[in-house]
C-alpha cells in the first residue's frame, strides 16, 4: 500500500525546495552517514521472506523514518512497490497515525484522528499524511526502474493507498492494470453536476463546496466517504523507461 510519498512530495509547492537545493539522495546518505551506518544497515531482508525495506530516520529514535520504502516480491512474480513513505523532519507533524486512544489508525484507514486530519488538511497535506514531503518520489521509482533492471524484469506493480497517490503516480508515468474506469468514473462525478460534487455539502471540513477542483480536495472528501464507500480497487504498474500516458484529472491542480 503506497500512500505517496506517499504521496507528501507533491505536497510542496515548485518553489518551495525543502533542501535549500541540495540533491536529496545525497542528503539522505548524510543522514545515514552522521548516524555512522552503512548502507546495508538501512535494509532490512530477511532471507525467509519475500520482502525488503529501506529506512532512513533523521537521527535514532525519530518517531518517524525520512524514507521508508518496503518491496516485496508479487504474485505475478514482478516486484511491488508496497509502501511509501516520505517526511520532512524539520517540518510539523500531525497525529493522525493515531486515534483519541493512541491506537494505530493505519494513516487513517482502519481509524480516523479526526482533529488531527483537520489541521493537517488545512495546513494542505493529503490523507495519511504526518508531515509534509520532501520531492523524493521520482527518484524512489527510479530506483526501482533500477532494480528490476538487475532481476531482469520490465516492470514492478504499485498498490496506491489514497485517491492523489494514484493521481501522483500517473504524473510520474504509471499505468493502471485495474481501476482506471474507478477513476475515471470519479473525475466524472466531479463534475459540475456530478454526484460527487452535489456531495461537497459543507457537512464537514473535508467536503467543501469546491474540493472537487483539486486533487487533495478531492482525495480528502473520498477519504471522508462522500462516495458512500472506501475508495480501493486500484492497482497500478510502471513499465520500464516508459511514460503510461494516463491522466484521470485532466488539468487538476494539486
Amino acid at each position: 500500500m503506497a500512500p505517496p510519498p506517499n504521496s507528501g512530495d507533491a505536497n510542496n509547492k515548485n518553489d518551495d525546495d525543502p533542501l535549500g537545493g541540495m540533491d536529496p539522495m545525497a542528503w539522505l546518505e548524510s543522514l545515514a552517514a552522521r548516524q555512522g551506518a552503512n548502507p546495508e544497515e538501512l535494509i532490512t531482508a530477511p532471507e525467509d521472506r519475500p520482502w525488503a525495506r529501506v529506512e532512513v530516520r533523521s537521527a535514532p529514535g525519530d518517531p518517524d523514518p525520512t524514507l521508508l520504502v518496503d518491496v516485496e516480491m508479487s504474485s505475478m512474480s514482478v516486484p511491488e512497490l508496497a509502501f511509501v513513505q516520505i517526511n520532512d523532519p524539520r517540518a510539523p507533524r500531525y497525529g493522525i497515525d493515531r486515534d483519541g486512544d493512541g491506537k494505530d489508525t493505519l494513516f487513517g484507514t482502519a481509524s480516523r484522528n479526526f482533529a488531527e486530519e483537520e489541521r493537517a488538511q488545512r495546513d494542505g497535506l493529503a490523507p495519511g499524511q504526518v508531515r509534509r514531503g520532501l520531492r523524493l518520489l521520482a527518484r524512489v521509482l527510479q530506483c526501482m526502474e533500477g532494480f528490476c533492471g538487475l532481476i531482469g524484469k520490465d516492470l514492478y506493480l504499485i498498490d496506491p493507498l489514497f485517491y492523489h497517490s494514484a493521481i501522483i503516480y500517473e504524473r510520474h508515468g504509471c499505468g493502471y492494470i485495474m481501476g482506471r474506469e474507478v477513476m475515471e468514473n470519479i473525475h466524472d462525478q466531479f463534475a459540475q453536476t456530478g454526484a460527487l460534487t452535489r456531495g461537497l455539502d459543507g457537512s464537514t471540513p473535508f467536503r467543501a463546496p469546491g474540493a472537487g477542483l483539486t486533487v487533495r480536495g478531492r482525495s480528502w472528501a473520498l477519504h471522508d466517504g462522500v462516495a458512500g464507500h472506501v475508495w480501493g480497487g486500484v492497482k497500478m504498474y510502471k513499465a520500464a523507461g516508459r511514460h503510461a500516458g494516463v491522466n484521470t484529472f485532466p488539468g487538476g491542480l494539486y
